[in-house]
């Protein structure tokens, strides 16, 4: 082979070798862009050049090795900060959980102390025979004395209907008595 023929080969190795370089270094800014993992086997699959090619430049390898750590750091640093506003926000949760535990608790208080109180009052109204049990023994015994004045009132009434059935009948009677007596034109 002649001197000529074995530049020429080597220029078209070295142009070979620079555009597959370009196509790695374009698959990793690729990859670090989208946030996919990155490893030698995923750039060269991407850039579509052999792993060995990468392994045999150990300048993209380093790349691809900082670039992927920038990327881990990177997503560390979110999950970092992310980490911190969730800290943030389960710590104003629990604030705002004991506050409204704190009004239950005093709503439960009150409640109970108002129950207290109206049970209080009724087992004393039952003691003094004022109570609900008093009242209701009241209002029996005003039941079945209207239940009487209405026996009563019913009573009353048929013997008045039989009256007034009688004065009819006496009405009638007298009436045709008078129309007996009557001369006949």
């Amino acid at each position: 082979m002649s001197e000529a023929a074995a530049d020429r080969l080597r220029r078209l190795r070295r142009t070979d070798s620079q555009v597959k370089t370009a196509r790695v270094r374009a698959a990793l800014d690729a990859t670090a862009t989208a946030g996919e993992a990155m490893s030698v086997a995923q750039i060269a699959r991407v850039a579509g050049v052999s792993r060995r090619f990468i392994y045999d430049h150990p300048e993209l390898r380093a790349e691809i090795e900082l670039k992927a750590a920038q990327a881990l750091a990177q997503f560390s640093g979110r999950l970092a900060a992310s980490a911190r506003v969730s800290a943030a926000s389960l710590r104003a949760d629990q604030e705002n959980t004991r506050a409204e535990n704190r009004r239950l608790r005093e709503r439960i208080r009150l409640l109970e102390t108002r129950l207290s109180e109206v049970l209080g009052a009724e087992v004393a109204a039952e003691i003094t025979g004022q109570g609900v049990l008093a009242g209701e023994k009241a209002l029996h015994q005003q039941i079945a004395a209207l239940h009487a004045q209405v026996g009563e009132l019913t009573d009353a009434l048929r013997r008045k209907d039989e009256d007034l059935d009688g004065a009819r009948q006496a009405n009638r009677d007298l009436m045709a008595e008078l129309n007996r007596r009557m001369p006949r034109p």
